[in-house]
């Protein structure tokens, strides 16, 4: 997120092991602020440190001068080290949807209520912004999902009242031009199949692209 570029974090996978580092600091019962504390030590020491040994012998020294318990300053090194071996993912904590949902609606009402407290809570704000991210993301994959069946319901209609269209007898035809209802199926299903149709009136867009070509004949005839 934008707000972390203060501490030299600008990439995506920057974004992916920021996340996984404050759920495991959170598991690990490590307060945000603490968090906060801890990117701010990267961004001006960590980058510095040659090897892991530095790097570790560093972290102490920050974990001592903080006033760490050694219990906190052990659960950050065992947390660095799974991230380390097994990535990030098996560190990142993934909320339900309806989690995100009763997350959201406690945000929006403090925001309505106490902006104040809203806009001061950072580690608030991240959970509203990834949980919109992960319910919009939730919403775009059950559209996707969705369109095919729709897609296959339309072509579905469209077969069947072309078969009545295509009747022999006549008799589909006479129904077809008769059923206002019938012809708006035939219209509104087109227009979904094929992309919609602005602009062009939905039955005579039937008529004059899918219709059989008998059509305009059985229609003097009816």
């Amino acid at each position: 997120m934008h707000r972390y570029r203060e501490f030299g974090l600008v990439s995506e996978q920057d974004e992916v092991l920021r996340r996984a580092f404050r759920d495991g600091f959170k598991r690990a019962g490590l307060s945000f602020a603490q968090f906060l504390d801890c990117l701010a030590w990267y961004r001006d020491h960590a980058r510095a440190a040659v090897d892991e040994a530095q790097l570790a012998d560093a972290f102490a020294q920050f974990t001592a001068d903080k006033r760490w318990p050694a219990a906190q300053r052990d659960g950050a090194f065992d947390l660095y080290r799974t991230i380390r071996d097994t990535g990030p993912a098996a560190v990142i904590q993934t909320p339900r949807p309806d989690e995100d949902r009763a997350l959201l609606a406690r945000a929006d009402e403090l925001l309505r209520c106490e902006p104040a407290r809203y806009w001061g809570d950072i580690e608030l704000q991240d959970a509203a912004f990834e949980a919109h991210e992960r319910l919009d993301g939730l919403a775009l994959t059950e559209d996707t999902v969705r369109t095919p069946q729709k897609a296959s319901q339309d072509r579905q209609r469209i077969d069947e009242i072309e078969t009545l269209l295509r009747d022999p007898s006549g008799d589909g035809q006479r129904r077809y031009w008769t059923d206002v209802g019938l012809r708006t199926d035939y219209a509104d299903a087109l227009a979904r199949l094929h992309g919609g149709m602005e602009g062009v009136d939905g039955e005579s867009a039937a008529s004059s692209s899918a219709m059989p070509a008998d059509i305009h004949t059985a229609q003097s005839t009816a």
